[in-house]
């Protein structure tokens, strides 16, 4: 009896165990294949990283000059803008390699699969990868690239004018701000993930102030874009946006839509040291301070 008992004790340990691990397999192979199946990540990080990194330009610029007189006119102004940029963004690569970050984002793409792994099971995986490969998921995958070669840099730009206000809407764009239209636009970029995360991105670099005037930030960001959304409103058939609604109202659409917005801008290639994360932080701040006592004093030249 104590032999079968010895005997079997293995296999019952396999039995228990093997099952989990398998499952936990197959939950991590489905969330890669619906990140390979939507595709375009790497790219699209770069994207809204860029425009991150770009929001904040028109806010340092406007810090480190004084007066009225410090404004697009100015003689210096071009100058100092072009020092910001390529400081800045030297900067930024800078911190993401000290902490072990590839800066192109190489890492992304794994990254996003392990945190879709956490946050749905497989029944939900499967869902979402039936629907990207439906013909409305592919359409809307398909355009979405098509917005973000515009969409965020209309986003950077109503930003400077609301938090900086150095420039106004164009007639035109006037027009369009407040065209019965805009709301139309508005419910169609809502369509894509690409305005979510990009809605988490500007409040991360206008703060509350631009959390309660998104609407109108938003809406500056559509008449700027107006034209070009409206050319991808066209392709849109009443059965698409039928079936894209239908999933965006249920249950798994409602769950990814808020995960991608919240994940996106904040996933990691590996779980870092955070003793070490925060050393490299405070030395990040003090780099970025003596960089702006320089670009002061190129301002004041």
């Amino acid at each position: 009896m104590r032999l079968h008992l010895r005997l079997l004790l293995p296999l019952l340990l396999i039995t228990l165990f093997f099952p989990v691990e398998t499952k936990a397999q197959e939950t991590a192979a489905l969330a890669l294949e619906l990140v390979q199946v939507k595709g375009g990540y790497i790219a699209k990080k770069r994207l809204l990283e860029e425009m991150r990194l770009r929001a904040y330009v028109p806010l340092m610029l406007k810090a480190v000059g004084k007066g009225p007189e410090w404004n697009p006119a100015h003689p210096r102004w071009q100058t100092v803008e072009s020092h910001i940029v390529k400081d800045w963004f030297a900067l930024n690569a800078e911190y993401a390699r000290s902490l072990g970050r590839d800066p192109d984002y190489h890492w992304f793409d794994a990254a996003l699969a392990r945190e879709y792994a956490r946050a749905f099971d497989t029944g939900e995986l499967r869902e979402l990868i039936a629907f990207y490969q439906a013909p409305a998921g592919r359409l809307l995958l398909e355009l979405e690239l098509e917005l973000l070669a515009f969409y965020p840099e209309s986003m950077v730009k109503a930003l400077a004018l609301a938090m900086v206000s150095n420039e106004t809407l164009s007639g035109r764009q006037q027009e369009l701000f407040r065209s019965p239209e805009s709301r139309a636009r508005r419910d169609f970029v809502t369509l894509f993930e690409t305005e979510a995360i990009i809605r988490q991105e500007s409040v991360r670099v206008g703060g509350s102030y631009v959390e309660a005037s998104y609407p109108t930030v938003q809406q500056g960001a559509l008449a700027i874009a107006a034209e070009r959304i409206d050319a991808l409103r066209a392709r849109f058939t009443a059965q698409v946006q039928q079936a894209l609604k239908a999933f965006l109202s249920g249950a798994t659409g409602r769950k990814e839509r808020a995960f991608v917005s919240a994940t996106v801008p904040v996933a990691l290639p590996a779980p870092e040291d955070p003793v070490a994360a925060m050393a490299q932080e405070t030395a990040f701040f003090k780099k970025l301070e003596a960089m702006t006592a320089q670009w002061r004093s190129l301002a004041a030249d």
